[in-house]
């Protein structure tokens, strides 16, 4: 049966591709393996992979018009994600029976044939954030933020080729044309969240890959625990002793979160999910990943300073975050926002302030200043508001705050 793997990329991490792809056929030679990159070449480089495929040329289902709207609109990970089901399809329309996706942080350690196996019987198959019950939750990554961004990891996909599988697919590209955000106010969160609805759909037709070798990811260190035998395969067991133990083989790890060039200095750091619990059994797989990238830094270096093509407006000026879905709440947004000239959305947001030099888009509760002393300033400000307006006001006030996070809700802020 005729398989493949891909993964979706912006130009930088072409090389991170490219160490995924050789984990994955070293184990897997059988699975063709390609790169879609989402973003665009000003020239195209002479040392392009020939797994390379670049996705505007190939993903003709979203006009040009459509391009634009969702390359603005959506940040750089939203986009990457919500032409994922076009990438499915295109597949597809290669004959591939079998469709893999993997995202491009993750890395191979061994055969993939038992998910190959799922698709026998099955038309999708997922991997869970979490695979144990734990009444007695300790992860450092909160369960609110899971039932907020999804119950599934879409850092791996799997679907057949089959009308069932086709109909997903079209269900899916239509819903991350325009709703792909990752938004909790909406309960959106890029494509992941929508895979919330697969078990309704497809039933005994979806089979969820509950073995904890398989995305074994920073939110589940907490649950799962590495060995090694005898002959250095790696091991996986639950960490936690309100599950029956078990000891599944190690498939694949999603190092999400990673500082990937520091891991290339040989030096292992995380961005992201605070207070990650260091695990000493982690070094197993940390070192294969280190060494990995170390090995294969000059393909990682080939264009790791390439920079994103949809992150400035064509002077250059980065857009921000507020800019994208201030364009998005638009009733008539125009055919160009990226253009600077007379009479564009550029403009009117200049006019309005709104193009500043300090980069906000990183400024969170992780790295903002005397944190604490902000939080009093603003509590000082709700008690004020509370004494002007009374009970019912305020009640009604903050009530109103949830319609209005929402940068969209704003776009009256540049309307003439």
């Amino acid at each position: 049966m005729k398989q493949c793997a891909f993964t979706i990329v912006a130009k930088n991490y072409i090389g991170l591709g490219q160490i995924l792809g050789k984990s994955l056929t070293k184990h897997n030679p059988q699975i063709d393996f390609y790169i879609f990159v989402s973003d665009e070449f000003s020239e195209r480089p002479n040392n392009l992979p020939k797994e390379v495929i670049m996705a505007k040329s190939v993903l003709r289902e979203i006009s040009d018009a459509q391009w634009t709207d969702m390359s603005f609109k959506y940040d750089l990970t939203e986009f990457c994600t919500s032409i994922k089901p076009f990438c499915f399809d295109y597949m597809f329309s290669l004959g591939y029976e079998k469709a893999f996706y993997f995202d491009p942080d993750i890395y191979i350690f061994s055969s993939i044939e038992a998910i190959s196996n799922a698709l026998d019987e099955h038309t999708m198959t997922l991997t869970p954030q979490i695979a144990g019950i734990h009444p007695d939750y300790r992860g450092e990554h909160p369960e609110w933020a899971m039932n907020v961004n999804g119950i599934f990891n879409l850092g791996f996909c799997g679907i057949r080729n089959d009308d069932l599988g086709k109909r997903v697919v079209k269900w899916w590209k239509a819903r991350l044309r325009d709703q792909a955000f990752a938004d909790r106010s909406v309960g959106q969160f890029t494509d992941q969240k929508w895979m919330d609805w697969i078990p309704g759909f497809l039933g005994q037709q979806l089979y969820v890959q509950q073995s904890l070798g398989m995305n074994m990811a920073p939110w589940n260190y907490f649950e799962r625990k590495l060995s090694k035998d005898t002959e250095g395969r790696l091991y996986v067991s639950f960490r936690t002793d309100d599950m029956p133990q078990r000891h599944d083989p190690l498939v694949f790890v999603h190092f999400a979160g990673y500082d990937y060039t520091q891991l290339k200095k040989g030096i292992i750091s995380r961005k992201r999910i605070e207070d990650l619990k260091e695990y000493d059994d982690l070094t197993l797989i940390n070192t294969v990943y280190r060494d990995a990238i170390v090995t294969h830094a000059c393909v990682f270096d080939s264009f790791i300073e390439q920079p994103y093509s949809y992150a400035t407006y064509d002077n250059g000026i980065p857009i921000a975050t507020f800019h994208r879905r201030l364009y998005h709440g638009l009733n008539e947004p125009p055919s160009n926002p990226f253009a600077t000239g007379s009479g564009t959305f550029y403009k009117l947001i200049k006019e309005k302030g709104m193009i500043i030099e300090e980069k906000i888009d990183h400024v969170s509760r992780r790295n903002l200043n005397n944190l604490d002393g902000k939080k009093k300033a603003l509590s000082y400000f709700y008690r004020t508001l509370y004494r002007l307006l009374g009970y019912k006001r305020y009640v009604m006030f903050l009530k109103s705050l949830y319609f209005y996070c929402r940068p969209e809700m704003h776009s009256f802020l540049i309307k003439r």
